[in-house]
């Protein structure tokens, strides 16, 4: 392996290492509560999931009560 490619490895794997590390260090500083991050996106992709269902289940309340 030439030291080119070597150094390219190292490369990408540090910027495929630094999303985590970003996590990590901002975690351990205190500068992001992750949790409360996690518990609002939850929160989010729940309501995001109800409102795709919503025209789905009007739908079929209509189908149902024209029997």
């Amino acid at each position: 392996m030439s030291t080119n490619q070597a150094a390219q490895d190292t490369a990408m794997a540090v910027i495929k290492a630094s999303p985590a590390i970003g996590v990590a260090a901002t975690g351990a500083t205190g500068a992001v509560d992750w949790s409360s991050v996690a518990y609002m996106l939850t929160a989010l992709y729940m309501v995001l999931q109800i409102l795709l269902l919503v025209p789905k289940y009007r739908q079929m309340l209509r189908d149902w009560r024209r029997k």
